[in-house]
C-alpha cells in the first residue's frame, strides 16, 4: 500500500480543527478568524465566525498558514 504525503495546507487545516479559535491566512491575502470545519472529500474548508455570524468557504490548497488566536467570546471573562 502506498501512503500519500499530506500537503502543508492539509496539515494546517487538520490541526486547526482541534483548536477553538484560529486565524487562517489564504494565498490571496485574506485573514479569516473563527472555527474551522474541513471537508476532506471536496478538499475544502470553512471558517465559521460566531461573533460576526459569517461563514467563508475556501479550497484547502489556498491556505498559507494557520495560527491560534484568542477567542473573542471569552475575552474579559474571569
Amino acid at each position: 500500500m502506498v501512503r500519500k504525503e499530506k500537503s502543508a495546507a492539509v496539515a494546517f487545516v487538520e490541526s486547526a480543527e482541534r483548536v477553538e479559535w484560529v486565524e487562517v491566512h489564504l494565498e490571496d491575502g485574506r485573514r479569516l478568524q473563527g472555527n474551522v470545519i474541513r471537508n476532506p472529500i471536496r478538499r475544502t474548508g470553512s471558517i465559521v465566525n460566531a461573533v460576526d455570524e459569517t461563514r467563508f468557504d475556501f479550497p484547502i490548497d489556498a491556505v498559507q498558514a494557520v495560527r491560534r488566536v484568542v477567542d473573542p467570546r471569552t475575552t474579559g471573562l474571569s
